[in-house]
């Protein structure tokens, strides 16, 4: 609701005097911007994706000009229909998640095809050995690469290590790629003890190993129940607050 009135009160501040049409437009916007605050019931997908635009009551004013849903609003839907994300200028804060994105990527990348390319050099047995350890690497990474929203917090905890990828796998697999990275964010002051060997500062902490309590973690928030949204079409949708 901030965003949606720095938004009008800019337009405002630009607003032509001497221009009619500048004035029908501000209007419009207007009204745009009481119906969103005053009626609209929005979803969380839809409040993150207008959220990732430097001028969200714009393309909100572009996706009520292109609604083809009768009595309906669905935002989410009709951003895709617009194709809002190459239409529209991104926020600061977008960016920069996707440029981390796009190194977290890279990172994994180098984790994946150089540990492929040891893999070469195994024999038969060492790899019937290993084969669990290599398909959750293999699916870790596919998720991580497809399926994960990305956070900032989580991106910049796991590029601490060498091989993130490795680090992230040994807990897998993952029925949730999203919920395990929040479940293992939550739990690195205990992954940093493992790499580190130094004891649990925690007094009373129960003797099971950090696997055990971040698989716990996990389950629990994979338990919790999800939110519907209008279709699947912002579920990719970078998020950018820390969870």
């Amino acid at each position: 609701m901030e965003r949606l009135d720095e938004s009008i009160k800019s337009h405002a501040d630009m607003l032509d005097a001497g221009n009619i049409g500048s004035i029908y437009d501000l209007q419009e916007l207007s009204e745009i911007h009481y119906y969103l605050k005053a009626e609209h019931e929005f979803t969380p997908a839809e409040v993150e994706a207008l959220l990732s635009f430097q001028d969200p009551l714009d393309v909100a004013r572009w996706c009520w000009e292109e609604n083809t849903h009768g009595h309906s609003f669905p935002i989410c839907d009709i951003m895709r229909e617009i194709d809002a994300y190459k239409r529209f200028e991104p926020s600061a804060g977008r960016a920069a998640v996707e440029e981390r994105y796009s190194q977290f990527r890279e990172v994994l990348a180098g984790n994946f095809f150089g540990y492929r390319k040891e893999l070469l050099s195994w024999d038969r047995e060492k790899l019937i050995d290993h084969a669990g350890e290599i398909a959750e690497a293999t699916d870790t990474f596919w998720a991580l690469m497809g399926d994960y929203a990305p956070v900032m917090e989580e991106m910049d905890f796991f590029l601490q290590f060498d091989d993130p990828l490795q680090k992230i796998s040994q807990f897998g697999p993952f029925e949730d790629i999203n919920a395990a990275m929040r479940a293992l964010y939550d739990s690195r002051e205990e992954l940093m003890e493992e790499v580190s060997g130094a004891p649990p500062t925690e007094q009373g902490l129960p003797a099971e190993s950090v696997r055990e309590r971040l698989r716990t973690a996990m389950k629990e928030v994979e338990g919790r129940p999800t939110i519907p949204v209008h279709g699947d079409n912002c579920k990719n949708i970078p998020r950018l607050e820390v969870r």
